[in-house]
C-alpha cells in the first residue's frame, strides 16, 4: 500500500484564499506560519493517518483526527523540537482565541463533534477549521509520549534510536525532505510505515493524504 500526502502552497493561491489564511493565522510573518503549520507539523499529521490505517485499530473519524495529532506532536517532542513547538503552540493558540467557539455552553469539544460528524453543520469552514486548530492546540498542551501514543494503535517503539534532523528552512521547497526524514526516522524507530509521496498542489486549502498507485 502506498499513499500521497497532497500539500497546497500559500504562495501560489488566489489573493482570496492567502487573506484568508492570514486572517486565520495572523498576516505578519503568514509565509512562514502557512509553512511551520502545513509544510512541517501537518506532513506527519497526515503521515499519521497512513500509519494507523495499516493497523488493526478501531476508533471514530474525529477520535482519528485527534489522534494524528498526538502523534505529530509526540513525535516533534521525541525529536527534540520543543522550540519549533512552542512557536507552533502560540500561533494557534492565538487563532483559536480569536475564533468564537461552536461548542454550545455546557457540552464537551468532542461530544460536540461527534454529534455532527458527517452532517452539513462539519462543512462550515469556521466550524471546522475550529477542530482542527483546537485538537492541535489540546494535542501540543498535553504531555503524551510518541511510545506511548503509539501503544494506543498496537506499535511498540524502541525509543532509544538515533533519529536524523532536517535542519532547511521550513518552507514548500523543503517539505519533501521534512515528510522522508520523518518517515525514515519512523521505520528506525520499528514502525511499519507505507511508502509515501508528496505531491504539492496550487491551491493552499488543498490539504490530506490519499490512497496512492
Amino acid at each position: 500500500m502506498s499513499y500521497i500526502i497532497m500539500s497546497g502552497r500559500y504562495e501560489t493561491g488566489t489573493a482570496e484564499q492567502q487573506q484568508g489564511f492570514a486572517m486565520l493565522l495572523g498576516a505578519d510573518n503568514i509565509q512562514y506560519k502557512f509553512d511551520l503549520y502545513f509544510h512541517w507539523y501537518n506532513l506527519v499529521h497526515e503521515m499519521g493517518h497512513c500509519i494507523k490505517s495499516g493497523t488493526e485499530a478501531q476508533m471514530s473519524d474525529l477520535r482519528e483526527e485527534m489522534y494524528v495529532n498526538e502523534l505529530a506532536v509526540a513525535y516533534y517532542r521525541q525529536l527534540g523540537e520543543d522550540a519549533r513547538l512552542s512557536e507552533l503552540e502560540s500561533m494557534i493558540a492565538n487563532a483559536v482565541g480569536s475564533m468564537p467557539s461552536p461548542v454550545p455552553d455546557g457540552q464537551d469539544f468532542e461530544d460536540f463533534y461527534e454529534s455532527i460528524w458527517g452532517t452539513e453543520q462539519l462543512m462550515n469552514v469556521m466550524v471546522y477549521g475550529y477542530l482542527q486548530l483546537n485538537s492541535v492546540l489540546m494535542a501540543l498542551r498535553g504531555n503524551r509520549t510518541l511510545a506511548d501514543v503509539l501503544d494506543d494503535i498496537g506499535i511498540s517503539i524502541d525509543t532509544s534510536k538515533a533519529l536524523a534532523h532536517c535542519d532547511l528552512p521550513i518552507t514548500s521547497e523543503s517539505a519533501d525532505t521534512f515528510l522522508r526524514t520523518a518517515r525514515e526516522n519512523m521505520i528506525a524507530l520499528g514502525v511499519d510505515v507505507p511508502e509515501i509521496r508528496l505531491e504539492l498542489q496550487d491551491n493552499p486549502g488543498i490539504q490530506c493524504a490519499r490512497y496512492g498507485k
